[in-house]
């Protein structure tokens, strides 16, 4: 029989310790590692579902403003600034719809951005066409707005999927105030995707001749660029606030949860930047965000 000695012993016992302990701080790299990645994910799915929405915006106001007419091309729109008047398109837009008139809904417009792109109001680049169904006019509660893509793409990353917003009046604080629900899969230029479905209220704190600026609060769910399902909750005391002037949500915190780990993600104090700061079980470290 062949014997053991307590040295051996203890030489085994330090191997396998090391062994675990070296594996168990890999694992937890990678696991963060992962977390982080799903927090920049997530963070650029909601901002590009915002700017559709945003850009939307704009076009609908207008026609709407103009009774439903067919609009040709916008190659000139501008907001004052306390410079004077800025401009804030750089290309032409095309919009079309199917009905003319304000009481002839539902109704079916295409926002076509063109195959080489235009630079809108936060600085993305749109490209491709949106198809919007309206079913009444926006300042009808109730009135919704479907939208679906075509070869559409911000800042080269492809958007497929749909969404509904749904006017739906004012709040207690008398803010207008949306619902969003999306399912969307963006595809980006290095070929990954990101699945991201949504349930949100999107609600417009602020609006004059300068800004525009909207809280959201809500959860989403979907799978990040690896493959990694997930899922985020918006921190009910810190929504995330977003602007007319930037491609980023400049504030408000959201936890998001992956099979292993849960992160708390915080877009900061109100600076207009792509600086985040992301919490893992105790641990903060910065992010860079992406548009």
């Amino acid at each position: 029989m062949k014997r053991v000695t307590l040295l051996g012993i203890l030489a085994i016992s330090f191997s396998l310790t090391a062994f675990v302990a070296c594996t168990t701080t890999e694992q937890t790299i990678g696991t963060d590692a992962s977390v982080s990645a799903t927090a920049v994910d997530e963070a650029q799915a909601a901002s590009v579902n915002d700017e559709v929405i945003s850009s939307a915006d704009t076009y609908l106001t207008a026609i709407d403003a103009a009774g439903y007419t067919a609009v040709g091309a916008i190659d000139k729109v501008s907001t004052p600034t306390s410079n004077g008047f800025k401009k804030i398109i750089d290309g032409v837009i095309t919009i079309t719809v199917d009905r003319a008139g304000l009481n002839d809904f539902p109704k079916k417009i295409c926002i076509d951005f063109g195959t080489t792109g235009v630079t809108v109001r936060r600085g993305n680049v749109l490209k491709g066409k949106i198809y919007i169904t309206v079913t009444g006019r926006m300042t009808v509660a109730g009135s919704s707005r479907t939208f679906l893509f075509s070869d559409f793409y911000v800042n080269g990353n492809q958007l497929k999927g749909g969404k509904t917003v749904t006017f739906k009046g004012y709040n207690d604080a008398q803010k207008p105030y949306w619902t969003i629900v999306a399912k969307d899969t963006l595809v980006r230029t290095d070929s990954t995707k990101v699945i991201w479905n949504t349930e949100r209220v999107r609600t417009r704190i602020e609006s004059t001749d300068l800004a525009v600026k909207y809280s959201i609060t809500g959860t989403s769910n979907g799978i990040n660029g690896n493959g990694i399902a997930y899922t985020m909750e918006i921190d009910p005391t810190k929504p995330l606030i977003i602007g007319s002037g930037c491609p980023y949500f400049v504030s408000g915190a959201v936890i998001i949860t992956t099979e292993k780990r849960s992160a708390l993600l915080d877009y900061g104090d109100g600076t207009a930047d792509a600086i985040a700061t992301l919490t893992i079980n105790g641990v903060t470290k910065e992010i860079k965000l992406k548009k």
